[in-house]
């Protein structure tokens, strides 16, 4: 399968410090994939070098990033606006700081389409299929309306809009229902996955929720610190995580069926390491679980080989499936459509970046 996204080697850095270590991703084109991880791990970061939107004192720094071949790393921004909503388009986190407070949303979309090329008239007959397709109603009398005069959940149905005006190939989700209710963020999950079967989109979806993640893509990454320190299929990585982080990013998940009701489990030291320090540049560093490395190796200056262990799969440690007792120690995590505890197939896997 042809890979219509690659990032190879990926930097970004703000000012002198770098925050993006060297992101490797393929992304085959028609896959739909998760990037998850903490506050902090780069996801976002990682998605804006992308789209070519990264602010001062941010820039990036290394690697490339291609899509569909054509390297983007470096394209003048004349170059990357006829990109930008026409290959490749974003729907961000917090729709009214993405809307425009002062333009009908209406107008929103068809500047979205206009700003490529297509007449004004075409461009209002598309905007109001648009609206009625992502779920608003009465299309005439609600594109005039602003961005305040809608709820959350239906201003991201005006991003979504607006980011599928023009048919992009791929489409990246960063958190789009952070700051919607439980109910609503199901409506706009549903809908952007069956926008995404309907347009045949790629497909990537930046996110801490696991949820997400278990229903709707076919791979994860996994960042840390700047880092990819899992690549896998999804049903691998809920089976039988190869990273100790991602181990202990599962097992911190509440298990409904559990009657017993055990603490959640914490991943040591709370937060993440700082950008130099050692434990960054080793991708997990003190923040593995106690027993799963002795000292010399937990506080590694140097990330950890790159290794295949099986097709299709990476992960960023040294002592990769089996070795981790964060692993072991957690009960078996349910894959969505099986029994608790039955693992799937082994896939390969590559580690990638750190442990």
């Amino acid at each position: 399968m042809t890979d219509l996204l690659e990032l190879d080697g990926l930097r970004v850095s703000a000012g002198s410090r770098e925050i993006v270590h060297g992101v490797d991703l393929s992304i085959p084109a028609g896959q739909t994939i998760a990037v998850v991880g903490e506050s902090g791990s780069g996801k976002s970061l990682s998605m804006l070098a992308v789209m070519g939107l990264l602010s001062p004192p941010l820039r990036v720094t290394g690697g490339t990033v291609r899509l569909a071949g054509r390297e983007l790393t470096g394209l003048p921004e004349r170059g990357m606006r006829a990109i930008r909503g026409s290959e490749v388009a974003m729907v961000y986190q917090d729709p009214m700081t993405s809307l425009n407070p002062l333009m009908r949303v209406g107008d929103q979309v068809v500047e979205a389409m206009t700003a490529h090329g297509v007449a004004k008239a075409e461009a209002t007959r598309r905007m109001l299929e648009l609206l009625a397709r992502v779920g608003i109603p009465d299309p005439k009398r609600t594109a005039r309306a602003y961005p305040h005069e809608f709820s959350g959940g239906m201003r991201q149905r005006v991003m979504i809009a607006c980011a599928l005006a023009m048919r992009p190939r791929l489409l990246i989700a960063d958190e789009p229902t952070t700051a919607l209710d439980v109910t609503i963020q199901q409506q706009i999950l549903a809908l952007v996955d069956e926008l995404r079967r309907e347009l045949g989109m790629t497909t990537i979806w930046v996110t801490h929720d696991l949820g997400v993640v278990a229903r709707l893509v076919d791979r994860v990454a996994v960042m840390y610190a700047g880092h990819v320190v899992e690549d896998a299929p999804v049903r691998q990585v809920f089976a039988a995580p190869q990273h100790p982080y991602t181990a202990r990013l599962l097992a911190a998940l509440p298990d409904p069926t559990d009657d017993t009701r055990p603490p959640l489990a914490q991943i040591r030291d709370g937060r993440p390491p700082r950008a130099r320090s050692p434990a960054a540049r080793s991708g997990h560093g003190a923040r593995r679980p106690a027993t799963s490395a002795p000292p010399a190796h937990r506080s590694s200056r140097e990330p950890s080989p790159v290794r295949t262990l099986r097709a299709g799969s990476h992960a960023g440690c040294r002592r990769p499936s089996g070795g981790h007792d964060a692993a072991r120690d957690q009960p078996d995590q349910a894959v969505p459509g099986t029994r608790r505890g039955r693992r799937g197939p082994r896939s390969q896997r590559r580690l990638v970046g750190a442990g």
